[in-house]
C-alpha cells in the first residue's frame, strides 16, 4: 500500500513480482494472494473493521477513497469472496471478513509485542506478560503472586487488565493477554485455551448491615425482587447470571440503581441505601466486611463456582512461573479463609 494520498498500491499489478525463496517452512502453503500482502494493507484492513467507514479508514491510510475501494475490491476478486458488505452509510464486515479480521489482530499485535520485549531484554529481565483479571480478582490475585515471583528472584512484568469477561474473552483468543484469571464458566471453558483451576468460591447476595433482609435465614428471589439492586455490568456474564434467577422466579429485573463491579464502591453505597449486590461468599466472610455486609442465603446458581487461569498452550517458561505464583496467591487465600 503506498503512503501517498493519490494512489493505492496495486495488489494484482504485484502477481508477476518474483518472490524470494521463504526461510519458514510451511510458508509455502500459504495462498499467494496473502503472500503478497504487506504490513501496511494488513493495518488498512484492521483500520477498516474498527472504523467501518471508507472515509475515516482512507484517512488513516493516507489513500484516496476510490484508492481504497479499488484495492479492497481487487482483494477480494482475488480471494473469491466478499470480506465487507458496503451499504451507502456503513462498511460490515462479512462472515469471511470477521475470521481475516480476527487473525490480522493477532499478527498486528504480536508485532506490537516486538519492542517491548527488546526493551526487557535490554534490562536483563524476560519480555513483559499481561494478565486479564475480572473486577476484585486483581487484589485477590496479584499482591500474592507478585510477593512470590520476587521471593524466588523472578523479576517478571506483569500488565495488569481488569475488565469483564465478554471484553477479556476475546482478548485472550486474540493473544493480546497471555494470562485470564475468571469464572470457570462455560464461555470460558469453550474458548480453546489452556484451563487450570484456582480457587473455588461461590457468589452469594450481600445486604448492608441494616437492610430489612438482615439476618433472614430464608429469603426468596421473589422478596430479593421488592429491593434496588446494585447491578454487575450489562452483558456481562456476573449479570446475565442475576437476570436468570429473577427469571427463574418469574420476577422482572428489580429497579437498578447502580452498574458496577467494584466490590468496595457497592459496599459504601450498600451501607447508606438499602441495596443488594452480588459478592463471593469468601469477600463477604472477610472480617473487615462481615462487620458491615450480611451473606444472604441467595446463591447465583448459574455461575461455576470455581476461578481458574486461561492460557495458550504451549506456554513460555515466564507464563508457567506467573502460573505457579497464583497458585501460590489461591492457596494463601484459602488459609485466611
Amino acid at each position: 500500500m503506498n503512503r501517498k494520498r493519490t494512489t493505492m498500491h496495486d495488489t494484482a499489478s504485484s502477481a508477476s513480482a518474483p518472490s524470494a525463496p521463504s526461510a519458514l517452512a510451511g510458508t509455502d502453503a500459504l495462498p499467494s494472494v496473502l503472500r503478497r500482502l504487506r504490513l501496511r494493507d494488513l493495518e488498512t484492513l484492521a483500520w477498516l473493521g474498527r472504523y467501518r467507514s471508507f472515509a475515516r479508514t482512507a484517512e488513516a491510510a493516507s489513500v484516496t477513497q476510490p484508492a481504497l475501494s479499488k484495492w479492497l475490491r481487487e482483494l477480494e476478486e482475488q480471494l473469491g469472496l466478499r470480506l465487507f458488505e458496503r451499504t451507502s452509510r456503513r462498511v460490515q464486515p462479512t462472515p469471511y471478513g470477521e475470521v481475516m479480521l480476527e487473525r490480522i489482530a493477532r499478527i498486528l499485535n504480536d508485532l506490537r509485542e516486538i519492542e517491548p520485549e527488546f526493551a526487557a531484554l535490554r534490562h536483563g529481565v524476560g519480555r513483559p506478560l499481561t494478565i486479564g483479571l475480572l473486577p476484585n480478582m486483581d487484589e485477590v490475585f496479584m499482591a500474592g503472586a507478585l510477593a512470590w515471583l520476587h521471593q524466588h528472584d523472578m523479576p517478571i512484568q506483569l500488565n495488569v487488565r481488569v475488565n469483564t469477561l465478554d471484553h477479556l474473552l476475546p482478548q485472550a483468543q486474540r493473544r493480546e493477554l497471555d494470562l485470564l484469571v475468571c469464572w470457570l464458566e462455560t464461555t470460558a471453558l469453550a474458548a480453546g485455551l489452556h484451563v487450570e483451576e484456582l480457587l473455588r468460591e461461590e457468589m452469594v447476595v450481600v445486604a448492608g448491615k441494616h437492610h430489612p433482609l438482615h439476618k433472614r435465614s430464608r429469603v426468596s428471589w421473589a422478596e430479593a425482587a421488592a429491593f434496588p439492586w446494585i447491578a454487575p455490568p450489562a452483558g456481562s456474564p456476573m449479570r446475565i447470571a442475576l437476570e436468570a434467577e429473577f427469571a427463574q422466579a418469574g420476577k422482572p429485573m428489580p429497579r437498578i440503581v447502580m452498574e458496577s463491579a467494584s466490590h468496595y464502591t457497592n459496599r459504601a453505597v450498600a451501607q447508606q441505601l438499602p441495596c443488594l449486590f452480588v459478592a463471593s461468599a469468601a469477600r463477604a466472610n472477610q472480617r473487615d466486611a462481615a462487620r458491615e455486609l450480611s451473606m444472604l442465603p441467595l446463591r447465583l446458581s448459574t455461575i461455576a463456582p470455581t476461578i481458574g487461569v486461561l492460557s495458550h498452550s504451549p506456554g513460555s517458561s515466564a507464563v508457567a512461573m506467573v502460573l505457579k505464583a497464583l497458585h501460590h496467591a489461591a492457596d494463601a487465600r484459602r488459609a485466611r479463609s
